[in-house]
């Protein structure tokens, strides 16, 4: 495990880990902090999932190791309990030096006991100072880096101080995928530093350095977590996350048109040149396409898609295609994918898209023409037509939720499908059935007509279908229907069945099928139908000799002679 300082271990975690333990530090849920041995410390942290019992061991500056009762075979991350009890371990000895330094300063002397920065401040000149404040920024790194970060609104000479604060931390390109720790933790420092002025910059509403923090950020930060993984990249993304809600805010509250302006122009090449990342091309496409009724906007759009060499990248095409959506083009959207026929995955993503983004009317028109021109895989046919469905639901559209249900049913049979389609069919519903029973026929899918034909306790229809079948499992299926008025028809259709299998089987193997078959009627309670179908069996297979005797197992030696 690499070694992290107890003063600053919070910049190498995940930051939804930190916030979990600094919550669970606040409410009071770290309990019985005891030093069990020299530098080992064991707490008690509660939680709603349960109580766990933290461990970790130190030295005056760095945490050595670390064990938690939540941890599962393989894990070696931090856990929010494990931080917890760090950040408490922290505040305790902190609170101790302190009571020492207290102690110590309440000593009586004639003399002045305590030299703060205060006085030191009120006895130094202004150049002093300056000279002071250059000379310690040259010996240590992390006190420069917060000068500049602290500072940087005040600097009118850079187009973007903060991208420049960005670049002095930001290691050469030709090392960024072997970015060590150091470096890292620094990069950290100042995006925790940025973020601070950002949230000052947000509380004020200052909206010129809210856009150029978050602007700053954007533009230096997604390429890297390309080179990054884990919790390094979590915490990067978490920066970039948090610029594009800045971004939102101001496009929301500003009341000047050229900041708009300006913020729709910069989204707008951060998007041609790709530097969204993933989890956040969603709210970027929806940022720049919503205003896409404004035909210049929308020709810079246009632009932008004509001139990308083709195939375009899911990013520039989703945001065309949504664009489109917006203007009420989604026929448009169908005629622009037609060219991506050959490219199913960047078909069906784009769908998803319009989808996630609510322009239903657009992944409608998609979803139904490219499943129609067979261009997806088995897989992405299922995934495309339960999203229509689920849209056709959400949109009370009863003809294309019917076609869907009716579909589906088709494929798979489930009996909930088939009541969502007969509750969505409504009046319609007998001639939906009828058309369905139809379909059926012509497929020749025995089992869902028997299926339908018993759930809307259509008998006759359904008895016609086990006769012409031949299927005992068929018929076993759905005997339960007619025990109860129908009893003659079930014996017959047992001996017929029954007499077909044993005309090409034989032997003591034939009778214990036979046996076998007649048990689960005979577990009903019908035991005098099981007698009178094994009379009819022996009497239309005298030869078979093994007959009797194996079926008369069925019943106690008392019931055999009357058999």
């Amino acid at each position: 495990m690499q070694k992290l300082s107890l003063s600053d271990f919070e910049h190498s975690i995940n930051p939804a880990t930190w916030e979990t333990a600094d919550e669970l530090v606040q409410s009071g849920k770290v309990k019985n902090l005891r030093e069990i041995e020299r530098h080992f410390w064991v707490a008690l942290v509660e939680t709603d999932e349960g109580d766990y019992e933290a461990e970790v061991m130190i030295t005056p500056h760095k945490i050595k190791a670390y064990a938690c009762e939540c941890f599962g075979e393989g894990r070696r991350l931090m856990c929010a309990h494990i931080a917890a009890t760090l950040i408490r371990l922290r505040q305790f000895l902190e609170q101790r030096a302190e009571t020492k330094r207290l102690k110590a300063e309440q000593k009586p002397s004639s003399e002045l006991t305590r030299f703060t920065v205060q006085a030191a401040l009120e006895n130094a000149g202004p150049e002093a100072l300056v000279a002071f404040v250059k000379d310690y920024a040259r010996k240590d790194k992390d006190f420069a880096l917060a000068l500049k970060t602290r500072f940087a609104a005040l600097v009118t000479a850079s187009e973007n101080p903060y991208a420049l604060v960005l670049d002095s931390v930001i290691p050469k390109p030709g090392t960024l995928s072997n970015l060590r720790e150091p470096e890292f933790r620094r990069l950290r420092k100042a995006l925790d530093g940025l973020e601070e002025q950002q949230d000052f910059a947000v509380a004020q509403l200052d909206y010129r350095n809210m856009f150029l923090i978050s602007t700053a950020i954007f533009a230096k930060i997604p390429f890297l977590l390309s080179k990054t993984e884990g919790n390094r990249r979590a915490t990067l993304l978490h920066f970039c996350q948090k610029a594009f809600q800045v971004w939102e805010k101001i496009d929301e509250s500003t009341p000047s048109p050229e900041l708009k302006e300006t913020l729709w122009n910069t989204l707008f090449e951060l998007g041609a040149k790709e530097q969204f990342p993933a989890e956040l091309s969603r709210d970027a496409i929806h940022f720049l396409s919503k205003t896409a009724k404004d035909n210049a906007r929308f020709e810079r759009l246009n632009q932008l898609f004509d001139q990308s060499p083709y195939p375009a990248s899911n990013f520039i095409l989703q945001l065309f295609l949504t664009s489109l959506a917006v203007r009420n083009q989604p026929e448009a959207t169908v005629r622009v994918l037609a060219d991506y026929i050959p490219r199913p995955d960047m078909v069906k993503e784009a769908f998803l898209q319009l989808y996630y983004l609510k322009h239903w009317d657009a992944a409608t028109q998609i979803g139904e023409h490219f499943l129609q021109n067979q261009t997806f895989s088995a897989g992405q046919i299922r995934e495309v037509e339960n999203v229509l469905l689920y849209m056709a639901e959400q949109q009370g559209d009863r003809k294309r939720q019917v076609h869907w249900l009716r579909h589906r049913f088709l494929i798979n049979g489930h009996q909930e499908l088939f009541d969502k389609l007969k509750t969505a069919a409504g009046d319609s519903w007998p001639k939906e059935r009828q058309l369905l029973l139809q379909e059926l026929e012509v497929r020749k899918d025995t089992a869902k007509m028997a299926a339908l034909l018993a759930t809307e306790m259509e008998k006759d229809r359904l008895a016609l279908l086990l006769e012409e079948s031949g299927d005992l499992n068929l018929l076993q299926r759905y005997e339960d229907l007619f025990l109860a008025d129908q009893k003659p028809f079930v014996q017959r259709m047992y001996v017929h069945m029954l007499s077909i299998y044993l005309k090409d089987h034989f032997g003591t193997p034939a009778a214990q099928h036979i046996r076998l078959r007649l048990s689960d009627l005979l577990f009903k309670g019908e035991t005098e139908m099981v007698i009178q179908i094994i009379r009819e069996l022996t009497k239309l297979f005298p030869e078979r000799l093994s007959l009797p005797a194996e079926l008369a197992e069925l019943f106690p030696k008392s019931k055999r002679k009357g058999i």
